[in-house]
């Protein structure tokens, strides 16, 4: 009589079924972990009969009888073998496959420069100056991130469908009817963006249900990007020219200021320029002086030579005190002891101090225009742009989720932590007994 072909176990017919493209790799791997199954019970087992040998030294029956109780196999089979084989499940026959479409490029212009640069580079941390010249590609990773992104892809394609693909499983795929916030979440998970901050390139890798939509959602991210990086050029440049017209409008309303200040001042002196006016004055003076002495010269000759009551003398000595009058009149115009008169001496201060006001006012204006001429020119200097390291890509297979490996680190994890455990109650018995 023929014998019997013994039957696979369960796990075993389970595998024998086709597992699609990852069936080879799935099926080795876990037959690997079956076959160290026994392997790992057995040295439980030896663990236990040790840990709960008494000190009085029981029998070898009474403890092979404890390593085989009930409750031992039944929580190895429900923390080892039971989310095994659920992960066996899922990963093999329910898990979706995810298509990985990666892109990558750097972000170059002129930036800011960090001040001290030089001494940061000069004492080992050039580092740091690094980091301040790739912040534009930081931006860029922030804005990828962002919900913002979300919702201007939005207007291009239908994220929450790509996302809800009906062919995926239940557990990878999105819920089209969660809040906005479950989607930015998903979107994190499912949108992977890296800065390597040496070089400031950034690395997208997008991953969905399919080749096309991967590929789809990465070039549109890139496009994205670089409307981005044209808005961020946009705004510095408006953001400094902005800057120095605001200079030259509180400059030039200062020396508005200034000059209504001075003309207040005119008006109230009745005085262009003390200055000028007291030049002036003293040349008038001087040439009054000048008279005066012809004047007594002429008077002293017509004494000696003339009565006292002769016409020319009388003529002489009334012009000598008109000269007299006048030179009084016009030197108390300048100066003059009496405080209440208003003098040209007591208007040069006030008048020095207003005119350099608006002096320095001309030059505030004249340095921002200045400014503003620099910024607009450094404005049309400043160059933002995307340098493309490698283009979205169509994944052509597969790469996630890695089902073997998966399953493999389940099976360890539920080892260890069952192992873990073990360990602990018998522990807890041994202190018991």
């Amino acid at each position: 009589m023929a014998r019997d072909k013994p039957k696979e176990p369960g796990v075993k017919r389970l595998l024998s079924l086709s597992l699609g493209s990852n069936a080879l790799v799935l099926r080795e791997g876990v037959e690997r972990g079956l076959q160290g199954l026994n392997g790992v019970v057995d040295k439980a087992r030896n663990i236990a009969r040790r840990a709960i040998a008494a000190p009085s030294g029981a029998s070898y029956e009474g403890l092979e009888t404890d390593a085989n109780s009930p409750w031992l196999r039944r929580s190895f089979i429900a923390c080892v073998v039971l989310p095994f084989l659920v992960s066996i499940a899922y990963f093999g026959f329910l898990a979706s496959d995810q298509f990985l479409s990666e892109t990558r490029f750097a972000v170059r212009g002129a930036t800011e420069l960090i001040p001290g640069r030089d001494a940061l580079a000069a004492s080992g941390l050039g580092a740091l100056a690094g980091l301040n010249v790739n912040q534009d590609a930081y931006i860029i990773a922030d804005y990828i991130e962002s919900r913002s992104m979300i919702d201007d892809l939005a207007r291009e394609i239908d994220l929450r469908a790509i996302f809800s693909n009906s062919k995926a499983d239940w557990w990878a795929r999105f819920e089209p009817s969660e809040a906005p916030e479950a989607l930015l979440r998903y979107w994190r998970n499912a949108v992977q963006v890296s800065v390597d901050a040496a070089s400031g390139i950034v690395t997208i890798v997008v991953r969905t249900f399919s080749p096309l939509e991967s590929l789809r959602v990465a070039a549109a991210i890139r496009a994205r990007c670089d409307v981005v990086v044209n808005q961020l050029l946009v705004r510095m440049r408006a953001a400094s020219i902005e800057r120095a017209e605001a200079e030259v409008v509180v400059a030039r309303d200062r020396l508005a200021e200034r000059r209504t200040n001075l003309e207040q001042f005119r008006n109230a002196r009745m005085l262009i320029d003390p200055r000028a006016s007291a030049l002036s004055l003293g040349e008038t003076i001087t040439q009054l002086r000048r008279d005066l002495i012809d004047v007594e010269v002429k008077l002293d000759s017509a004494i000696t030579s003339l009565d006292s009551d002769a016409p020319g003398i009388r003529e002489l000595q009334g012009n000598r005190q008109t000269l007299i009058g006048q030179i009084a009149g016009l030197e108390s115009k300048i100066t003059s002891e009496n405080t209440t008169l208003q003098t040209t001496s007591g208007a040069l201060p006030e008048y020095d101090q207003l005119d350099v006001n608006r002096n320095l006012a001309e030059r505030r204006v004249m340095l921002a225009e200045r400014l503003l001429d620099n910024a607009r020119a450094d404005a049309n200097r400043h160059h933002i742009y995307l340098v493309s390291i490698e283009d979205p890509t169509l994944p052509e297979s597969s790469l996630f989720p890695r089902r073997a490996g998966t399953i493999m680190i389940v099976l360890f994890s539920a080892l260890c932590l069952w192992s873990l455990g073990m360990l602990v109650v018998v522990g807890v018995r041994d202190h018991g007994k």
